[in-house]
């Protein structure tokens, strides 16, 4: 296509912890904005083992007796602002998702002060642009990084430069309809040139305000990570007589939802609030509610997400104070706005005593 075509297509789109399903620790943080947090973050700070103790418990397996509470009632929060730390967003990237998300592996610190990309492929002059000269491009943006056959998933504040503006220069690239991203040891991924616009992708140099160990790194909102390519030296643009298809989440992985703050065993105190809190997220398809079952999902009370969006996850938190002793099976799920219901509701079993 034409550079005025291309730049219409750019500006077109522009305008348009390792945490795991199950995990049992709080490893959240509030981002950091210039805004009052949330209700939800400030009780999420506030949280500790003094202010909602936790004794574990020897428990023999999932008991299939518990206490059953229909209907169940509690208090409901969200918001879509806190982050996973960045040495477990890293991590997140360089260890546990190596073989399933985006390669190459884990690269050591990176001490470079200024990052290149060539862009190249079937435009009339390739070139190279410096990120360093582009700072006033630079954007901060929060999105949800998350795999595409694997639980994992991260919510991170990433800082880079969107890749329309990368794209600017480049002149009478004739039926240009993908786009490759390479990184320094030859890995890419091609995807359809309009989807990275349209998605706003960036190539991002800090995450949390902490530099990116591997240099630089793609980022797509709503878009599974194996395409989140580490190292960005070489952009291509290209013309395909078939577009490759944008690969997706595993249907079992929809709707995901998790319980982060307790594991299987924990006993609490009868009349003791108790706040339960985890992540819920999909793809490309916002959360618009979070239900609870304590009756096996034999009823399901739902809280709604109003005004969630889906390049972020929801980030719950549930208060439920229990009015006698026995044992417990709280089950979680989330419903999408387009009705995908959680195929894998999280489940945590815990005891409360007098």
């Amino acid at each position: 296509m034409k550079k005025e075509n291309l730049t219409k297509l750019i500006t077109g789109a522009t305008g348009a912890v390792v945490i795991l399903s199950g995990c049992a620790r709080p490893a959240m943080q509030p981002a950091q904005t210039a805004e009052t947090p949330t209700q939800a973050a400030v009780a999420a700070e506030e949280l500790s083992s003094e202010k909602m103790p936790c004794v574990m418990t020897a428990m023999e397996g999932k008991q299939a007796s518990f206490t059953a509470v229909k209907n169940v009632q509690g208090s409901f929060s969200f918001d879509q602002e806190q982050l996973t730390p960045s040495d477990e967003a890293f991590n997140l990237f360089g260890t546990v998702l190596t073989g399933m998300c985006a390669k190459p592996a884990f690269a050591l610190e990176n001490d470079r002060t200024d990052f290149y990309i060539n862009v190249g492929g079937q435009i009339k002059k390739s070139y190279s642009v410096s990120l360093r000269s582009m700072q006033e491009k630079e954007q901060t943006r929060t999105m949800l990084c998350a795999c595409a056959t694997g639980s994992a998933s991260a919510n991170v504040r990433a800082t880079g430069v969107p890749v329309s503006d990368i794209l600017q220069l480049a002149e009478d690239a004739e039926e240009v309809n993908a786009v490759s991203f390479i990184s320094s040891d030859g890995y890419g991924q091609t995807l359809p040139l309009s989807y990275v616009l349209e998605k706003k992708a960036m190539v991002v140099y800090r995450v949390n305000g902490q530099r990116v160990p591997s240099g630089t790194q793609l980022y797509i909102p709503e878009t599974v990570a194996k395409y989140f390519t580490r190292d960005v030296v070489d952009i291509q643009l290209t013309k395909e007589e078939m577009l490759p298809e944008v690969e997706k989440r595993e249907e079992d992985l929809q709707a995901e939802v998790s319980i982060c703050n307790y594991a299987d065993g924990c006993a609490f105190k009868r009349d003791q609030v108790i706040t339960f809190e985890g992540y819920a997220d999909d793809l490309g398809d916002p959360i618009a509610a979070v239900e609870f079952s304590l009756d096996g999902g034999e009823s399901w009370t739902a809280y709604q997400t109003e005004g969630a969006t889906a390049d972020r996850w929801v980030y719950w938190h549930f208060d439920y104070q229990p009015e006698k002793a026995g044992t417990y099976q709280l089950s979680v799920r989330a419903r999408t706005q387009s009705g995908q219901v959680s195929r894998l509701a999280a489940n945590l079993l815990f005891t409360v005593e007098e």
